[in-house]
């Protein structure tokens, strides 16, 4: 090592907060790398390399015809797909990268709160173990690249409330990182109304010339409303995306920051708890009473003409609790609720620097060491027991497998003779979507998804994309043929149950049969023959 890897070691050793800050951000991306890969790809995650096959313009059109997101993420996935490919690593580094470099603008917000060094590292400690940021950091999906841009936004924001003098670069930089967020999730939107109510109330010499850049952003954004309004005449709306998300209560408010206080653990899967509940009491008791002695403080000090870091709690309570407020609100007052935990990933940052902010200023200082010192076993443990649990096969990672099965069939039974379509029924869009992922390269299959087969219920949250022919939409009755295949999942071969029943009954056996075993279900592919009596 030389002279100055030395003595900045030394400078380090000299600066333990800042040692314990570059070890933090050690965990925080050990912990986003950890098993990347180790899920497949799964409903929403197809929707995005789907969307980012297509032409510039198709992904435009694709995209609106969806209406429930805007275009951004998949814009810039298609760009990293064209320069590494859609292995699975590589897909998932995206929203890691997205959600490793929302560290820089954490770290500046606080700096620009004045935190400090220990708040901050409390704050990142939190952050880095956050089992409901992992999972978004390594899904292909918006919310990592939303929270770096919601987090460059406060810290932006943060900078112009203390600007004194003219500020032109800084709002220009404010809309351009606006401009990317609200182009790239709705909720974007809940964080320049939160903005604008801050200044409203703090900053109101700011207030007519931020409301000019957000009038900016309402021009900007025309295009993308022309093109859903004209997506959503052709398709129905609204109600297929999300008429299925019922209207929030208190326990959706509690559930929501018991997940943003759960470490390491994350929801995979719907048959997964959304949380542990002792993670949840502890979380509450850990983090929840320190924010509550920190308020009652900050009023106590008010109170007194001594509250010096008031404007940084006013600032991190308004976008921790004004986004889940607004979403809340709108999701009564909308048509259709919009509530979604996932989205409310924009009030996550600034609610980890509050909670560091809230730890670090316990008093007295024994009753500060005593939470610290049960939060980091807290931590250690939850991340003991997640080092050694298993990860478990999603009944969604069955079907590639069981597809490329029944690849291999036809390509060698089709050996000598001229290649024919093989129609793949599904009795779920859910199971048909993923097929149609898995065969689609393949060419020699036809997946359809059946509708209105007796005793099969789908869940209404999967849906096969709008602008989308790539599955065939049938009803039950268009099933047939001398032989196909069929998918469908069920917890055993049961051929009194259905959709099995229904098939057998048409007059049809089972060939081959090829079959998973995934959370308590059984993922059957079938290639099924009519039987010679039925002929």
């Amino acid at each position: 090592m030389g002279a100055v890897g030395r003595q900045h070691l030394r400078r380090l050793a000299a600066r333990p907060g800042a040692l314990l800050t570059a070890a933090l951000v050690v965990l925080y991306v050990a912990a986003r790398l950890w098993r990347l890969d180790a899920s497949c790809l799964w409903f929403d995650e197809l929707f995005s390399v789907h969307a980012a096959r297509h032409t510039w313009a198709g992904l435009w059109r694709f995209a609106a015809a969806d209406l429930i997101h805007p275009p951004l993420f998949y814009a810039l996935l298609k760009v990293w797909t064209a320069a590494g490919g859609e292995s699975l690593y590589w897909l998932r580094l995206f929203p890691f990268v997205a959600s490793a470099a929302a560290l820089v603008p954490l770290l500046l917000l606080a700096r620009e709160l004045r935190l400090g060094t220990f708040a901050t590292n409390v704050a990142l400690l939190s952050a880095a173990a956050n089992g409901y940021l992992i999972k978004y950091a390594q899904e292909v999906r918006m919310y990592g690249l939303l929270l770096l841009l919601t987090l460059t936004s406060l810290w932006l924001f943060a900078r112009l409330l203390k600007r004194e003098g003219r500020a032109r670069a800084l709002l220009l930089a404010l809309f351009f990182v606006n401009l990317l967020l609200v182009y790239t999730h709705y909720y974007g939107w809940l964080v320049v109304a939160c903005e604008a109510a801050l200044l409203a109330f703090k900053g109101r010499r700011r207030l007519g010339p931020f409301m000019l850049t957000a009038a900016g952003l309402a021009v900007a954004y025309v295009p993308w409303v022309v093109a859903c309004a004209g997506a959503a005449r052709a398709g129905g709306g609204l109600a297929q995306n999300i008429g299925w998300i019922t209207r929030p209560g208190p326990q959706d408010l509690s559930e929501l920051f018991a997940l943003f206080n759960q470490p390491f653990y994350f929801r995979q899967s719907s048959a997964d708890p959304l949380f542990v509940r002792a993670g949840a009491l502890l979380g509450l008791l850990l983090v929840g009473l320190p924010l509550v002695a920190l308020l009652f403080g900050r009023l106590r000090r008010r109170d007194a003409g001594e509250d010096v870091e008031g404007e940084a709690v006013g600032f991190l309570l308004t976008f921790s609790l004004l986004p889940v407020v607004l979403a809340f609100a709108a999701s009564y007052v909308l048509p259709q609720s919009v509530w979604g935990t996932r989205h409310l990933i924009v009030a996550a940052g600034p609610y980890a620097l509050l909670a560091g902010l809230a730890l670090a200023r316990l008093r007295p200082a024994w009753w500060r060491a005593a939470a610290l010192v049960l939060l980091c076993c807290w931590l250690l443990l939850a991340g003991a027991l997640v080092l050694i649990r298993r990860e478990p096969m999603h009944v969604w990672c069955a079907w590639e497998g069981l597809a490329a099965s029944a690849a291999r069939d036809e390509a060698r039974d089709s050996v000598g003779g001229a290649a024919s379509s093989t129609d793949v029924y599904a009795f779920e869009d859910l199971v048909a979507y993923h097929l149609w992922f898995a065969l689609e390269r393949e060419g020699r299959f036809r997946v359809v998804s059946l509708k209105g087969t007796p005793g099969v219920s789908e869940d209404p949250a999967y849906f096969l994309p709008r602008d989308f022919d790539g599955v065939a939409v049938a009803d039950s009755g268009a099933l047939d043929g001398e032989r196909f295949w069929a998918a469908f999942r069920d917890t055993s071969w049961d051929e009194s149950r259905q959709p099995l029943k229904f098939i057998l009954e048409r007059g049809y056996r089972a060939e081959r049969v090829y079959e998973a075993s995934a959370q308590g279900q059984r993922a059957f592919l079938v290639l099924f023959v009519r039987t010679e009596k039925s002929k």
